[in-house]
């Protein structure tokens, strides 16, 4: 998928609190079975560490359930800049880990993320 078709696909969920929007969606035959953004809080509510936050990545598999849905789906990774033009959305080491297991797990046939022209 042309990043001008994922542009014009995306979902239009909630902005995120940062400066920067990433955004997930994960997608099986042509059908979006999940959506998610970065949250601001979400991993850390009552721990002391308000400025934490669940990465799109794995906000979009929380939200999506049945891990057994990731079996031959895409995910898509995008950030967006204040702007809405794309940008680097390469997920860090940590994410990467965890997109690893999802397809060595679960059957997650590939990982799509936006780049910076």
């Amino acid at each position: 998928m042309s990043s001008k078709s994922l542009i014009n696909r995306r979902p239009r969920v909630l902005p995120s609190n940062v400066q920067h929007f990433h955004q997930a969606m994960i997608m099986k035959r042509n059908k979006i079975l999940a959506v998610s953004h970065n949250i601001l809080g979400s991993r850390s509510r009552g721990c002391g560490f308000s400025d934490q936050t669940m990465h799109a990545e794995k906000s979009v598999v929380k939200n999506l359930g049945d891990l057994s849905q990731l079996n031959g789906a895409t995910l898509f990774v995008y950030r967006f800049n204040a702007h809405n033009e794309l940008r680097d959305s390469k997920p860090c080491p940590d994410c990467q880990q965890f997109l690893e297991k999802c397809m060595r797990e679960y059957g997650l046939r590939k990982v799509v993320y936006s780049v910076e022209k």
